[in-house]
């Protein structure tokens, strides 16, 4: 007994214990355990050693015995060769040399007693050695086999496992696998993942295997001690500023603190396709975090256009960019610009294959003043509903230097087309409510690896999954997370690149309806695309204001629209012509007003006839007024912000317009 404490007797034990040099004895008594039982078999050796000496030393069937020990050896010793062969080289060596000793042994003993020198000495240092040899062995091995010999998946039921030699990094340990033919699969190891890290004593989802797409028998096993996910990371700033868009876009890090990298245009040097992406993520779970860094990081490159459009939160997630890049919010104008995508398309892919790319390179910048283009679409589900247009945009955009992006919370088959989501070749997937809404996009291989952000679901703010073109396969079930900054900080890093950033091309403006710097206004002009056709372009917050605005009409007749407030010069033959492009030529297109005064008359003809209600399809031919059908929409869109026309739902994928006079008459 030693000292009192607190009234109660302290034994030495506990003195011991408290000094922090006492080891339980039952603690050192399992630790040994696992190594006593090579030295059994060396004292097991030499009974039956001694045994077989007393039975034939003096016998007359000694010279019988002998070569017959010899053959029993070399016998077992091929046994062990041949059952060695699924444990790797050095095991079988080990067992095959271990064997051929006891057979040496037990045929010395038949005519040396193994009491008499040499056999004592060799009894005591060489059975020694031998023990300890394997002794060592279990000693490195002890949570997994460098060789084959199987340790770790022996404890969990899958002996047909065996590890080769370990290579360690930061954070991270890699081990190659090999499995036992016919006997274990990639799957059943995938399965039993959990159970590797309970007995390596490892957190939750910290043990991954990734088969080998080359050889099924084959897999790595990758091991992460330290969750490096569970705090935020700061934001580092800008990865390439200056750089080209060729360069990896830097969102965040893995959790073995490799960069997380992303490419949007393609590479036909590595055979990289441009990529379009589907971000995914349940509310809370750090989309916006996420694609305000990848803007950022867009926005300090010297050959990309980004085009934001968010028809649901307004000015709530692009408040921060200003007026640096062009952004459009509201359900009906991201719709009514998403439509004109096409022509973009088309205009790109032709003056790219006019100047010899069939797909965007840098010397389309360089050498043609070409910006790649990046179509960043929040809450995508409201621009999703036309399945049939966003299907054809993902399809042909690749070639013409586009890479769009469409982010929403699921993209379960009712938010999405199979179409469209078959097209899309890259998955940002954060935390989901279940593992079923991350099967919509990461796909089985990735899932059966081991990536569950339905772990997360919105606890993990801007944890995720990376699966995208560029990046090596081993590396989708790794998990990331983005990094955290603030508005603030993004914002400044925006505006001291203002300088590097190109202007939106001119062509794709016009098709888009959209100015070539963002923040300012352009008037509404006529555009002929590289493939001749022709299209109308105007400013983001004026569109039609100086030439479709019409007045009210100035008397109280309800059934007629506004006269031309501008009535056409009278022609005069002999007069010079002005220069003036919207002055009629002898055969040439009506002019803008002239125009005008048709779609007017069209529309009065059809209030005079009672008609409430009309789509683009009840209206004289566009082609009758030499200016075409976007041209036509550009128009009523116009009348409808002049309050003379009404929106009212649609019919099949025609704008229904409502006469918003009809009600006074």
């Amino acid at each position: 007994m030693g000292r009192r404490n607190g009234g109660r007797a302290v034994t030495e034990h506990e003195q011991d214990k408290a000094f922090g040099y006492y080891v339980p004895r039952k603690y050192w008594a399992s630790r040994l355990a696992p190594y006593a039982g090579e030295w059994a078999g060396v004292g097991a050796m030499w009974a039956a050693g001694a045994g077989t000496h007393l039975l034939c030393a003096d016998s007359t069937v000694l010279p019988w015995v002998t070569p017959g020990m010899t053959l029993l050896g070399t016998g077992l010793a091929a046994v062990a060769w041949k059952a060695g062969a699924a444990r790797g080289m050095v095991t079988r060596l080990h067992a095959t040399a271990t064997t051929a000793l006891g057979g040496l042994w037990m045929t010395a003993c038949s005519i040396v007693a193994p009491w008499q020198q040499p056999m004592t000495g060799l009894c005591l240092y060489g059975g020694a050695a031998v023990a300890l040899s394997w002794n060592i062995r279990r000693m490195l091995n002890s949570g997994g086999d460098n060789d084959g010999s199987g340790g770790l998946f022996d404890k969990i039921k899958l002996a047909g496992v065996h590890t080769g030699p370990s290579q360690v990094a930061p954070n991270k340990v890699t081990v190659p696998l090999a499995l036992t033919a016919g006997e274990t699969s990639v799957e059943d190891v995938q399965k039993n993942a959990d159970k590797v890290a309970q007995v390596l004593r490892l957190p939750k989802g910290s043990v991954r295997i990734v088969g080998d797409p080359d050889d099924m028998s084959r897999a790595t096993m990758n091991l992460v001690p330290t969750d490096v996910l569970r705090h935020t990371q700061p934001w580092p700033g800008p990865s390439h500023p200056g750089g080209s868009i060729t360069d990896p876009i830097v969102p965040g890090i893995y959790e073995d603190t490799e960069p997380q990298r992303m490419f949007f245009p393609g590479d036909k040097a590595t055979g990289r396709q441009a990529m379009t992406l589907i971000v995914q993520g349940m509310k809370g779970s750090g989309k916006t975090g996420g694609a305000k860094n990848c803007w950022t990081e867009i926005l300090t490159r010297t050959d990309v256009n980004l085009i934001v459009l968010d028809p649901s939160k307004g000015e709530q997630s692009v408040a921060f960019l200003g007026e640096k890049t062009h952004v459009v919010t509201g359900h009906q104008k991201c719709a009514d610009l998403t439509g004109r995508v096409p022509d973009v398309i088309t205009d790109r892919s032709t003056a790219l294959g006019r100047w010899g790319y069939d797909e965007w390179t840098p010397e389309a910048f360089t050498r043609h003043g070409m910006p790649y283009l990046i179509l960043w679409i929040e809450e995508a589900t409201r621009v999703l509903e036309d399945a049939a247009l966003m299907t054809r945009i993902t399809q042909e955009c690749r070639s013409a230097g586009i890479s769009v992006v469409l982010s929403l919370q699921k993209a379960s088959y009712r938010q999405m087309s199979t179409d469209v989501r078959s097209q899309v070749d890259g998955v940002w997937c954060f935390g989901v409510k279940d593992l079923e809404d991350a099967a919509f996009t990461l796909s089985e291989q990735v899932i059966d690896a081991g990536a569950r952000p339905d772990r997360w679901q919105n606890r993990r703010v801007g944890c995720n999954y990376l699966e995208v073109p560029g990046v090596d396969e081993d590396r989708y079930p790794i998990p990331g997370r983005t990094f955290t900054g603030t508005d603030e900080q993004r914002a400044a890093t925006i505006a001291a690149h203002d300088h590097i950033r190109p202007p939106l091309w001119a062509p794709t403006a016009k098709l888009l309806g959209l100015p070539t710097h963002p923040g300012t206004t352009t008037t509404t002009t006529t555009a002929t695309t590289a493939n001749g056709a022709t299209s109308m372009s105007s400013g983001r917050a004026d569109d039609h204001a100086d030439l479709d605005r019409l007045p009210l009409p100035a008397n109280d007749d309800p059934d007629t629209l506004p006269a031309d407030p501008e009535p056409d010069l009278p022609a005069d033959p002999d007069a010079e012509l002005p220069d003036d492009p919207d002055m009629a030529l002898p055969g040439g297109r009506p002019t803008r007003k002239q125009a005008l005064a048709m779609v007017r008359d069209a529309i009065g003809e059809l209030a005079a006839q009672g008609v409430t209600t009309f789509t683009i399809r009840d209206l004289p031919d566009p082609a009758l007024v030499s200016r075409g059908r976007p041209w036509l929409s550009g128009v009523l869109s116009g009348f409808v912000r002049d309050g003379l026309l009404a929106e009212a739902g649609t019919d099949g994928k025609a704008t229904r317009y409502a006469l918003a006079m009809s009600d006074a008459a």
